[in-house]
């Protein structure tokens, strides 16, 4: 996987043409919330039972790069880190572990090639323009705690004493349990140019197994505001 990510990343470099990328360049923050939900759930095993609350709609921040440079196409690229908070619990007939304000977090970077639609603009002032494209994504994950993690993190024996495991111990045991995974994703906005000032807001779709439990595909709405030159 680490050498198809490389692959693919060497292939999105090769396409700039650096020699004229001066001049065509942008690059700012990044803000998005992803629509989704992860439903509450309570699992049972070995007469042990783990619960998890509801979270959805997380937050995202980050930044991004783009060029604009290659008549037919642009390329981009972005990163961001979204977070969402909830609470579990642990129980067996040994004892209780929890409740716990965990969280759910993905380190995502995003690879994309875009096509204007239709702009329209007022020479060397402002313009405007709508966009599509797509890429390729690549996300670290800290997963939601389910009950093969906390069975792992009680050495394989759900019927041992949870009261063993501190709330540290279990947050960094999903810390060392990060998934990482890759898929691929469209988008389609709006970009707005005063002078050097940029803008865009666009609605990404991402589709990647392991980022969000239970879902292979999510959307986000997303708004960059920084510098093109």
């Amino acid at each position: 996987m680490k050498k198809l990510n490389y692959l693919f990343f060497i292939i999105w470099l090769s396409l700039i043409p650096w020699s004229s990328a001066l001049g065509v360049v942008g690059f700012g923050v990044q803000g998005g919330q992803s629509i989704l939900t992860v439903a509450s759930s309570i699992s049972s095993k070995d007469g042990a039972d783990l619960t998890t609350t509801e979270f959805a709609n997380p937050f995202s921040g980050g930044g991004y790069l783009y060029i604009d440079a290659i008549p037919v196409i642009d390329l981009e690229a972005d990163f961001s880190v979204s977070f969402k908070k909830y609470t579990f619990d642990f129980e067996n007939e040994e004892g209780v572990s929890g409740p716990y304000d965990f969280g759910w977090a993905d380190f995502s970077i995003y690879l994309s090639a875009g096509k204007k639609i239709v702009g329209i603009g007022i020479p060397l002032l402002a313009k405007a323009k709508l966009f599509y494209g797509g890429g390729y994504n690549m996300h670290t994950v800290t997963p939601l705690m389910s009950m093969d993690l906390m069975e792992s993190a009680l050495g394989g024996d759900l019927t041992a004493d949870p009261i063993n495991l501190s709330e540290d111990d279990l947050i960094d045991f999903l810390k060392e349990n990060q998934v990482k995974t890759s898929g691929f994703h469209i988008q389609s906005g709006l970009q707005f140019k005063v002078l050097m000032l940029d803008t865009f807001l666009f609605y990404r779709h991402t589709f990647a197994k392991d980022v969000i439990p239970g879902q292979d595909h999510f959307g986000s709405l997303n708004l960059r505001m920084g510098m093109g030159f």
